[in-house]
């Protein structure tokens, strides 16, 4: 929409001059009036849709509005124009109201996020400058126009899957799904997957393919580019992850953003497994180790002694109290029981150290706005019986967590940021919980490993 946008269009300039004697007030200075310059009017009109993942790479401005320049009865006075942002960003633009692609990119990416499938309006305003070569003043201002735009960014999908020599270049293959556990990739744009090493040692290569993109003609996939590099719409070759001795997994990450990637090999398995008294020496408790690093993490109730080991099914290679060592130094050897009260407890074993150790679960409660505010813990009672820490209460609907011992070193939430997730609870920055009606309910919360944490709430 055209909008008149200079008005009031005066120019008044004062060029002072000085000489190089000191001269007393006295002796007043006297300047010579300038030429008077009369000035016509000139508009402005906004761009709209400005969409800066149409430009090519080399386009180094875009035009964000169209100016009409004002006229002058002196040529030797020429405008220059500034545009000013709601905030009061303040940008350079020429005469053809064209501002810096890097200082809109700059803009949006700061204020509103780098999802280029957004578009967003800013309201802002032109500013006229008017000057000879010495001096400049400001001789108008614009009203109030509006610019829409969206960032340049790569467009990035829900989900990619590894397609290559461990899965037979198999395009509808889905075994090997990266993801950024379901955040916004513009805000996380890190996806990440585990892959199964060749049991051969051999090499792996293969390409990333789009969800949108699966048992189609590779024409989107994102290939290897230089080294550590890659690019989207298969240009390049394919991803090579040169074997490691001894590797069991490799771990691949993806930056969609910077468009760089990543490989580390994982020599210890994803589970061992701690059996005991507690299960009559009978039943194998998984401990999870989410980073290939040794270190695993679960929480089971322990009474008297226990052991880890590999292996659910068999007592191959495992682990306990090393007799002439410290308590919580492993040894796979001559080991003892590790011991504990009756009691649940976190557990925690790592393998690279040849440690464990065991912390006391004295206490799970609820807290959050369910409870009238977040400085109130609503207690769980461990039940034996069902594997599950329990209470009936009444609750409030609105926002809760799960905390352990009364405190917020370790707390349980929705996985992925999902308010709604009851049967995927994570202890990693989760979700605070929605409760959607006021009751009484009966609470049961199931905790053993991440990734497989759950409530179950039934309303009474």
């Amino acid at each position: 929409m055209n909008k008149k946008i200079f008005f009031a269009i005066a120019f008044a300039a004062t060029m002072a001059g000085c000489t190089e004697d000191f001269k007393e007030w006295a002796e007043p200075q006297r300047v010579a009036q300038p030429d008077m310059v009369a000035f016509k009017d000139g508009n402005v009109a906004a761009v709209s849709d400005i969409q800066l993942n149409s430009l090519a790479d080399d386009v180094d401005s875009v035009q964000v509005c169209q100016i009409t320049a004002p006229t002058a009865t002196n040529t030797a006075y020429t405008p220059n124009y500034k545009v000013i942002f709601e905030d009061f960003n303040v940008y350079d633009l020429d005469v053809q109201g064209r501002m810096a692609v890097a200082d809109l990119q700059n803009y949006l990416t700061s204020n509103f996020g780098s999802n280029p499938n957004v578009k967003h309006a800013i309201n802002a305003v032109v500013e006229m400058w008017i000057g000879d070569g010495a001096a400049q003043v400001k001789t108008a201002t614009s009203g109030t126009f509006q610019i829409t735009a969206s960032p340049k960014a790569p467009i990035i999908e829900a989900a990619y899957y590894v397609t290559g020599s461990i899965n037979g270049w198999d395009n509808t293959d889905k075994t090997y799904k990266l993801t950024n556990n379901g955040a916004d990739p513009y805000e996380n744009p890190v996806y990440t997957c585990r892959i199964n090493a060749p049991e051969d040692g051999s090499n792996v290569e293969f390409k990333m393919t789009p969800e949108s993109g699966l048992g189609g003609d590779w024409s989107g996939c994102l290939a290897a580019d230089e080294e550590g590099k890659f690019s989207y719409n298969n240009v390049g070759g394919n991803f090579v992850i040169t074997a490691v001795e001894g590797a069991k997994f490799y771990d691949l990450t993806f930056n969609m953003m910077e468009q760089t990637w990543s490989y580390k090999a994982v020599n210890f398995d994803a589970f061992i497994y701690e059996i005991g008294n507690s299960h009559g020496w009978s039943t194998s408790m998984p401990l999870y180790g989410s980073d290939g690093d040794g270190k695993y993490q679960g929480y089971y109730y322990l009474d008297g002694g226990f052991k880890f080991k590999p292996n659910e099914n068999n007592w191959d290679g495992d682990w306990g109290q090393d007799p002439n060592a410290a308590l919580g130094k492993l040894v796979q050897e001559g080991e003892q029981d590790c011991q504990a009260a009756a009691g649940f407890y976190q557990i925690d074993v790592d393998l690279a150290a040849m440690t464990w150790s065991i912390t006391p679960v004295t206490s799970i409660s609820i807290i959050g706005t369910v409870n009238g505010n977040w400085d109130t813990d609503t207690d769980l009672t461990y039940n034996v019986a069902t594997g599950a820490w329990e209470t009936t209460a009444t609750l409030t609907a609105g926002a809760m967590k799960f905390r352990m011992n009364h405190d917020w070193a370790i707390s349980w939430g929705g996985a992925n940021g999902d308010a709604t997730a009851y049967d995927n609870l994570t202890q990693n920055n989760g979700k605070d919980l929605d409760l959607t009606e006021n009751g009484t309910y009966f609470v049961q919360l199931f905790i053993s490993y991440e990734g497989n944490n759950k409530v179950v709430i039934t309303k009474q």
